[in-house]
Parts: C-alpha cells; sequence; structure tokens
C-alpha cells in the first residue's frame, strides 16, 4: 500500500500542471488558515471560472488561477484636490473537486490590494485583503441543481437578490415549470458590496463604505425567497441517454464562462431562455415565453432591519417582431411606513452578422410609485451596479439605462460597447461609459479599457475616469 502511495504521488508530480496547482492549494490554504484579517474576496469582474482545467487525467480535481492589474487616473470633482493616481491588483485561486458525476465541491480566494492617491496613503492597510470569494458543495443532475454553502446567487431575473450568500439555492424544473428557491445570511466579511469589495473603494467618491446595513454576525442580515417560473409553450422532450462526460459539458457557470461580465450580471442582458436573439421562425410575431412571480422576504436583527420586508412581484418575458426581446413586471415593497411599487420595462435585441460578429442592443426604464409618502425602495441584496463609477441601485430608482455593445469577429474578440444610466429625479446622477477590450492568447488574457464621465448634484464639478484592466488566468 505504501508503494501505491508513492506511485500516486509520483504521478501527480510529474503532471506539467502540477506546479502551478501546488500553488493554488498553497495560496488558498494560506486564505483558510492565517489570521484574522482574512474576509471573503471583493466583488470584481472575474474569468477565473472558464479556465478550470483538471489536474491529470485520473484526478477529480481542477484547479486555475488568475491575476489582475488596474492602473487608471480620474480627475477631482473638488477644486481643492488635484487629480487621482488609481490602481488595484489581485490575485485569486479556484479548486473543484469532482466528488461524483453529479457532486463538486468549490473553493475560490485570493488577495486584492487597491490605492488612490487621493484617499489612501500607503500606510493604510484596510485596502489589503486576503479572503475566501466562495466555498460550497453543488449537485447537478438533469432536472436539480445545488448549491449549499458560500456562494454568489440570484433570484430569478427581476432586481431584488444578486448577492454572496452563506446558506443554500434549488433550481428545480417540473415540466413547464420552474423553481427557484433561496436562503441564507449576509454578513459584511462577504457580501458583494462589503468592506473590502467594489470599485465605489478604488473610485471613493461617494459613499465608500456601503455597508452600514448589512450585519457582522451571521443571523443579523437574512434572506428567503422563492421564484416560481412558468413557461406555457413547453413541450415534453424526447427521452434521451446522457452520456458519462455530460455534466462536465453542463452550463454551470464554472465550467464554460468566458464574458468579460463572469461574475457581474449585465443588467441588459435578459435570461438564459435561449430565447433572446432574432430567431427567423418567431420574428413576426408576438409571443409570451415566460412569467415569473417571486416571493421574498428580508428579516434579522432589529439594528439592521427594523421592519420586516417582505416583496411581492412578476415578470413577463415576450418576444417581439424583429428578434426584440421584452421584459415587463412590478413588485412591491410591504414595509412600515415604506410601501412602494417599482416598475420595469426592458427592450433588447441581439444580431448575429454574416461575417459572424454580434451586436447587443438594451434600453431599460425602472420606475417607483411611492404608496407611503417618500418611501425608499430598499432591498439589501439587489447589488445592480449601474455604471462603472457611481454603481447605482434600487434605493437610487426611479432611473433609466441604456447600452449597446459589438463584438468583432477574429482570433482578438474585440469589443466595442457604450454605456448610459441616469436618475430622473434628485440628485439625478446620469454616468456614461465606453469600455473596449480583447481577450487573447486563446482567452487566456483579457485586456479592457474603460472610460467614464459623471454629472451628480452630489459634487460640485464633473469629473472623468480612465482605467486600463489586464487579467491572465490560466
Amino acid at each position: 500500500m505504501e508503494k501505491l502511495h508513492l506511485k500516486v504521488l509520483k504521478n501527480w508530480t510529474s503532471n506539467s500542471a502540477f506546479g502551478k496547482t501546488l500553488i493554488a492549494l498553497i495560496l488558498i490554504g494560506t486564505i483558510l488558515f492565517s489570521s484574522n484579517t482574512v474576509t471573503a474576496q471583493m466583488e470584481c469582474r472575474s474569468m477565473i471560472g472558464a479556465h478550470l482545467t483538471p489536474l491529470g487525467e485520473n484526478i477529480p480535481i481542477s484547479w486555475a488561477v488568475e491575476g489582475t492589474f488596474s492602473p487608471g487616473l480620474m480627475t477631482s470633482p473638488y477644486d481643492t484636490l488635484g487629480n487621482a493616481k488609481l490602481n488595484g491588483g489581485m490575485l485569486l485561486g479556484a479548486l473543484d473537486f469532482r466528488i461524483s458525476k453529479k457532486s463538486n465541491i468549490y473553493i475560490e480566494g485570493g488577495y486584492k490590494n487597491w490605492t488612490n492617491s487621493a484617499l489612501v496613503d500607503d500606510a493604510n492597510t484596510k485596502s489589503r485583503h486576503l479572503g475566501i470569494r466562495q466555498f460550497f458543495y453543488s449537485y447537478t443532475s438533469e432536472n436539480t441543481k445545488v448549491k449549499v454553502g458560500l456562494h454568489e446567487t440570484r433570484l430569478g431575473e427581476l432586481f431584488l437578490v444578486d448577492e454572496r450568500v452563506l446558506g443554500a439555492s434549488l433550481d428545480q424544473n417540473m415540466g413547464a415549470f420552474n423553481f427557484n428557491v433561496r436562503g441564507g445570511t449576509v454578513m459584511q466579511n462577504f457580501a458583494r458590496m462589503g468592506q473590502f469589495c467594489s470599485n465605489r473603494h478604488l473610485y471613493g467618491i461617494i459613499h465608500p463604505n456601503y455597508t452600514e446595513r448589512i450585519g457582522k454576525k451571521a443571523g443579523e442580515t437574512n434572506l428567503a425567497g422563492l421564484v416560481i417560473n412558468w413557461d406555457p409553450h413547453y413541450k415534453k422532450p424526447s427521452i434521451t441517454t446522457r452520456s458519462d462526460d455530460e455534466f462536465m459539458d453542463s452550463d454551470d457557470e464554472f465550467f464554460n464562462s468566458d464574458d468579460e461580465f463572469h461574475e457581474n450580471h449585465d443588467f441588459n442582458e435578459f435570461g438564459d431562455s435561449g430565447e433572446f436573439g432574432n430567431e427567423e421562425k418567431s420574428s413576426q410575431k408576438i409571443s409570451l415565453k415566460n412569467i415569473g412571480l417571486i416571493f421574498y422576504d428580508e428579516f434579522g436583527s432589529n439594528a439592521y432591519i427594523p421592519d420586516n420586508k417582505f416583496y411581492i412581484g412578476s415578470l413577463f418575458d415576450i418576444a417581439l417582431p424583429k428578434g426584440f426581446m421584452l421584459q415587463t413586471g412590478a413588485v412591491y415593497q410591504d414595509m412600515n411606513l415604506n410601501n412602494a411599487l417599482v416598475y420595469i420595462v426592458k427592450l433588447g435585441q441581439s444580431i448575429t452578422w454574416d461575417n459572424a460578429s454580434n451586436t447587443k442592443i438594451g434600453a431599460a426604464y425602472i420606475g417607483k410609485v411611492n404608496i407611503d409618502d417618500n418611501a425608499i425602495f430598499q432591498p439589501l441584496f439587489s447589488n445592480l451596479f449601474l455604471g462603472e463609477i457611481m454603481r447605482m441601485d434600487a434605493p437610487d430608482f426611479p432611473l433609466w439605462q441604456a447600452a449597446i455593445k459589438h463584438r468583432f469577429p477574429g482570433k482578438m474578440k474585440f469589443h466595442l460597447a457604450l454605456k448610459a444610466v441616469g436618475q430622473i429625479e434628485d440628485p439625478k446622477t446620469n454616468e456614461q461609459d465606453i469600455e473596449a477590450g480583447i481577450l487573447t492568447f486563446n482567452n487566456h488574457l483579457k485586456v479592457t479599457l474603460i472610460g467614464s464621465h459623471v454629472q451628480t448634484q452630489y459634487l460640485p464639478d464633473d469629473f472623468f475616469t480612465t482605467r486600463l484592466e489586464l487579467r491572465l488566468a490560466f
């Protein structure tokens, strides 16, 4: 038996990927067992999940490592301050342990440092963080998907939950119906807008600490929700035989995402029903594709959630002529002295051209009707992140957003995007972003240049930013 163990160890160490995988193991192990400065990782665009690679032919472990470097400049909205130099760096490591054909354990963590010359000096250690971003068990079968642990999750296609939770998620298909069940607790140490997270810290213009309403301990701020989706055109599929390797090719986010918004759900994107496009057969008619009902509750300590909040709503997906897709619906917030109704209208189209390039256009309006005077729509975990700089969210409703993104053909996978978002009411914050990027070296290197202009009544002057983001994953 001892000789067998030595033989296995020799095979592992002789594998060409072993050295880099060992780095990932050491990195994650250091994070897990280091000092009390450990917190969950920050919100940041990442493509690490698209690069999980098996350690060996007969070894049920996959690994990936990603590094990010992001310098930039920001003009000052104040006459008393000069231009600021920005810089951010991140190193992530990920491991996926396959327990069986349907079960996995995934762990991802790393280190991040950010600086802003106008806001943070070199002695400020609060800008440096080790942390675990995700650590969960998953089960995936033909009609069921389960995650338990620390993981990122959304609740349907509405704007209520897009968060990193310690809890459980269940997606279940039952014929024409699909059920999404979510439950868990959220803490400052790992929330997507936590003490360590998001570009708010990097830019630092308004609300650098955006987590005063999120609990510090488990159980202080919690969520629970249910979404029921109904496909009115459902047809029972014919019986097919699944291959042993089919689960490796599943649509799980950790295996086939190469979009630069891997972690961030793009607000302009529609759901994954496969109806967002310009299908020939549906191009000349209007068709109801999906009806979703949502029931959602936020509860916890009176220090953070003094009044229980309950939300109920619905969302309709409608295919329109010429390949357009419409989403519309509403959510009612039941909360003491803050009762309000929020509604959304979102229109989009995806066009694939003859040269294999692709253009996506989208526009949305989110309005609010106050039932109580001066009501604030305030789900804690919506995390819409509208705007590269201002990261506008549910409390900023009503607002509008528009975007166009084009992917050019070719090996460099060059893309160009224009986005704009603005508030309808005071402080009438408006932001315009332009983005250009390439994905090259067999999808291992992502280079993105981002420029932004912001105007808001919060600040005396408009300001501009430009930032280069380089990410290397393998």
